[in-house]
């Protein structure tokens, strides 16, 4: 509305609202005015003197119907109390809710294949932004897949030597206890164990027998049936043999432990290799379904990934075309949800002890307007501005309010309950004195008042002298002030 509007409709409106009174008019007993000049004449006896002579509260009085009140948009209500409400007013700017902002930056640099996510879309997460083709993503995959073979390789020697450790430590246990030679084959005959076997029963084997022939000897010396020298002998063979078992016993006990924890080292090693490949793919914005499926890849596709959308909002901003090459630092997209805004208000320093966490803000720009309360109060003054910086969540579901406008922020600085209060357009200027118009059985008539806190909308009554629940005009009450200011003229008249 412009100013010139501004200020000529009421005028405008006023006048309209008169002439409609005006011409439809009758006194308070329903007559005709004329008639009712005409009967007032003669009741006072015709001449001026007695006009002038009148009482004044039978001048400031108006009689109107309760249909002419009604035509005319007058509103009566009982005198009450209410909650007057101070205000500070200050210029703010809708900014995207930075808790809900997303940055999307490419993981890996590369070249940019397609291109699905366009500005104003909304997207869900999970939904595909972008395909690129990064050789960085490519190496990684590559090193991943080699980790994997290498783990699968580890585990299967680390199974087959933990089977050979085992059937070891089983041929070990039965040849402490010195069997015969063939119930050491019959327990052991199905359990593979490689070159362990062998070399074990065939040091046991060499051993029983050179035994056998020592004991014997012995005892055919003992006899006198054998010479000393055959006794030594066959001493010294029972002897190497027995020192040939006892090493293979003990260097296969003691070897076949170590392979076991070599190959036990040697998986592990492997499984993390595979766990770092892994991290790495991470790093490069892969998710675990992508990293399970890269075996089953396709040559052509080792080097590509999709950029997805990690939350659901708007795109915002869009930096990204086909065949253009990314660098990872920077973003291409940026996604808001949008369902909240934050009001940004600069508060002056003068007012900045006013304002407090918690506060009631109304928000307004053009014909819209919004409640919100003040979530935040910066404890820096900015150096720029010498503002300082206070935060409104604003719900923003239909979308009205958008980031970078500029709107007013009142933000309710004091409450305070007062006994008798109307709307500030209630109050008018008559006869240099402030009053409210009130009605009785007579009419509506002006009554002084004085004016206590306000704001923009409304202004305390102070004092006793209307009493509560009195009928007073609190909208059109300029009505009221100009059919007042009508009779005096026609009595001037």
């Amino acid at each position: 509305m412009s100013t010139v509007t501004r200020y000529l409709l009421p005028g405008l409106l006023s006048a309209g609202l008169l002439l409609a009174i005006g011409c439809e008019r009758t006194t308070w007993d329903g007559r005709a005015p004329e008639t009712a000049h005409e009967d007032e004449h003669d009741h006072r006896g015709g001449g001026h003197g007695e006009h002038e002579g009148h009482d004044e509260r039978e001048e400031d009085m108006v009689r109107l119907s309760a249909d002419q009140l009604e035509r005319a948009g007058v509103v009566i209500e009982p005198l009450g109390g209410g909650v007057i409400s101070t205000y500070v007013t200050l210029p703010g700017e809708v900014g995207l809710n930075l808790d809900a902002v997303l940055h999307v930056t490419p993981r890996a640099p590369g070249i940019v294949v397609e291109v699905d996510g366009f500005l104003g879309e909304a997207v869900e997460p999970g939904d595909r932004l972008a395909v690129i083709e990064s050789p960085e993503l490519g190496e990684a995959k590559i090193a991943y897949l080699q980790a994997v073979q290498t783990k699968v390789i580890a585990d299967a020697v680390l199974a087959r030597q933990q089977t050979i450790s085992e059937n070891t430590s089983t041929l070990l246990g039965v040849l402490r206890e010195e069997p015969e030679l063939e119930a050491v084959q019959t327990a052991v005959a199905d359990l593979r164990m490689g070159e362990n076997k062998g070399t074990l029963i065939s040091a046991y084997a060499k051993l029983r027998a050179a035994r056998a022939n020592y004991r014997r000897e012995l005892d055919l010396r003992t006899k006198g049936l054998s010479t000393q020298v055959d006794l030594l002998a066959t001493e010294e063979t029972f002897n190497s043999a027995q020192a040939e078992y006892y090493a293979a016993f003990e260097d296969i006990d003691f070897t076949h432990q170590l392979r076991l924890q070599e190959a036990e080292r040697a998986a592990q090693v492997a499984a993390s290799s595979v766990e770092n490949a892994e991290r790495r793919l991470h790093l490069l914005g892969l998710g675990e379904p992508q990293i399970a499926a890269i075996p089953a890849e396709p040559d052509t596709a080792v080097a590509r990934y999709a950029l997805r959308a990690s939350m659901r909002g708007r795109v915002v901003s869009k930096h990204i075309t086909p065949g253009e090459k990314v660098t990872g630092e920077a973003p291409v997209y940026t996604i808001a949800d949008l369902g909240k805004v934050w009001l940004n208000i600069s508060v002056y320093t003068e007012y900045v002890g006013q304002i407090r966490e918690g506060q009631r803000v109304v928000v307004h720009a053009g014909n819209r307007s919004a409640e919100g309360v003040v979530d935040y109060v910066s404890p820096i003054v900015s150096e720029a501005t010498r503002t300082v910086l206070t935060r409104v969540v604003l719900p923003n579901e239909d979308g009205v309010w958008k980031p970078g406008e500029f709107v007013t922020a009142r933000v309710e600085t004091v409450q305070v309950v007062v006994d008798r209060s109307v709307p500030i357009a209630a109050v008018q200027t008559f006869e240099g004195r402030e009053v409210i118009f009130v009605q009785d059985d007579a009419g509506i008539r002006p009554v002084s008042v004085r004016l206590g806190r306000r704001n923009d909308l409304t202004v305390e009554i102070v004092g006793d002298e209307i009493p509560i629940g009195t009928p007073v005009v609190v909208k059109n009450s300029f009505l009221m002030k100009a059919e007042l200011g009508k009779g005096a003229a026609g009595h001037q008249h």
